[in-house]
């Protein structure tokens, strides 16, 4: 289901029982465009390819080449890596009290990063490892969410890259492991029943949806899924005669009938199509982890 992979999970928990070491994400994390999704244990899955796609980096390091002086407010390096644009979230991994939390980059060049606050202290160092992010701090207590706090792009399509549902971040540019995924659109998932008719009748209480908008329907934090007299709740489903607490849905246009009841979780997603010569971009904000 949407959120930590197994591979994150199973760290966090290690590392908090002192049973081993986080994972190592001093080569960055990288943000992928999914077509159609498949198991937190990274299975079954399909990335967009082809068409110059490419995952685009949303968090890395960098080592300065030279000091940054208590008051200023550039830092410099040998060459700025490329990935590092306007918004990210600045911190000095090597002397973390030298730049104020919640420092953002606020323009680049070939090689400097201006900052939108000045150093402090003793000021940055000229070998400084200096880590970069789109993401902002992780705000709010349990279930805390972290947003994109920079716009997040990726290359230019040089073909269609088909219909996009969902993004993972991984620890690598290529392969490497999935930390976590989450499908398009920052919705949540609801508690839902279903009833025996014809249509099923799904409940979701002040659910919001509007008719032909897509959903997802699962049972794995609880619930029974019904049986089907015609089609059934797998894959992407279109909303129908939604009313404020319940609606019906459509499998690949074909009703969804139930024999039995069932209950489970719902959620609405957002089908994006990426055709040629597209810019893909999520704006600042429109990105969000969130941990239970």
């Amino acid at each position: 289901m949407t959120g930590k992979s197994d591979y994150t999970a199973k760290n966090d928990l290690n590392y908090l029982a002192g049973a081993g070491a986080p994972p190592d994400l001093t080569g960055g994390t990288y943000l992928a465009l999914f077509t159609a999704v498949g198991t937190d244990a990274n299975t079954g899955f399909t990335e967009v390819s082809g068409g110059a796609y490419a995952r685009a980096q949303i968090s890395g390091q960098a080592t300065t080449n030279g000091a940054t002086a208590a008051g200023n407010a550039t830092l410099h390096f040998a060459s700025t890596p490329a990935w590092i644009v306007a918004g990210m979230t600045i911190y000095d991994k090597t002397a973390s009290s030298v730049i104020p939390a919640g420092t953002t980059v606020l323009s680049v060049t070939g090689t400097t990063v201006v900052m939108s606050a000045n150093a402090t202290g003793a000021g940055v160092g000229g070998t400084d490892v200096i880590l970069f992010s789109a993401y902002s701090t992780a705000t709010g207590s349990a279930p805390s969410q972290i947003a994109s706090g920079s716009a997040i792009s990726f290359p230019q399509s040089t073909a269609s890259w088909g219909t996009v549902i969902a993004w993972g971040v991984y620890d690598a540019a290529t392969s490497g492991n999935l930390l976590y995924w989450d499908y398009l659109g920052n919705y949540s998932w609801l508690p839902a029943e279903i009833s025996s008719a014809s249509p099923g009748v799904i409940t979701a209480k002040a659910h919001g949806y509007a008719a032909a908008d897509s959903v997802m329907f699962s049972t794995e934090y609880g619930g029974t899924a019904p049986s089907f007299s015609q089609s059934n709740l797998t894959g992407i489903l279109a909303v129908v005669s939604p009313a404020t607490d319940t609606f019906t849905v459509t499998n690949a246009s074909t009703a969804v009938n139930t024999s039995s009841t069932g209950s489970g979780m719902v959620r609405k997603l957002i089908q994006q199509p990426i055709p040629i010569n597209t810019v893909y971009t999520f704006a600042s904000g429109n990105l969000i982890m969130t941990a239970a």
